[in-house]
This record gives C-alpha cells, structure tokens and sequence, in this order.
C-alpha cells in the first residue's frame, strides 16, 4: 500500500475516524524519528524547561486541579501526546519545575495544592 491508496481510503472515514488516524500517524511518526534520531530527542530534553512552557503548564494544572502527584505527572502526560509523547523522567523534572516556581505545593501527606492568587 502506498501514499496515494491511504489518501484514498482515508477519505471514506468519518471525521473523528480521520482524527484519531492524524493522532495515531503523529504519535508513530515521532516514535519513529526518535528511534532513529536519539541524540536530538536526548539534547533537546537535557535543556531546562522553557518558561513559557511551564507556565503554560502550570495554567491547564489550575484548571484540572489535581490533587495527587500520579495525577499531576498524568495531566502532563497528557498534555505531550500530540508531541509524541513525554518521558516519565521529563515529567518529573517538570513536576518539580512546577514547585521550585510556587505553581504548585506538596502537603507533608502527598497532597498537590495550587496557590491562590
């Protein structure tokens, strides 16, 4: 099957059919350009979260307000997918971006709290 034989058929799908093959295609697409390209995926990470991304995701945090930390680190999760994903040790350095900034504060029970303002 080529390029041509999937555009075809592709135009038969319905809408959300259409969408979640654009999502599946992106998703194995940046898999793919990983695997085959390590080293940009590891150098781009190794760099400090950018502010604005933090910020950006410190806002879409206010509004789901999660109470856990497994729950937080989800949300982010989440929030990369159409990028091709996050790994669980970029989650985690962003968590912890997220409260050395004071975007949010874990309780001596584990609970994330948001502060108000």
């Amino acid at each position: 099957m080529d390029y041509t034989e999937i555009i075809k058929l592709s135009e038969s799908l319905s809408y959300r059919d259409k969408l979640r093959l654009a999502q599946h295609l992106l998703q194995v697409g940046r898999k793919e350009e990983e695997e085959v390209h390590p080293d940009n995926r590891k150098a781009e990470m190794a760099l400090q979260p950018d502010p604005e991304l933090i910020t950006y995701v410190a806002d879409r945090l206010q509004k789901l307000k999660p109470t856990k930390k497994a729950t937080v680190l989800n949300a982010i999760g989440a929030m990369f997918q159409f990028r091709g994903a996050i790994s669980d040790e970029d989650k985690e350095k962003m968590f912890q971006q997220l409260v050395k900034k004071g975007h949010l504060k874990v309780t001596a029970t584990g609970k994330v709290e948001f502060p108000s303002g």
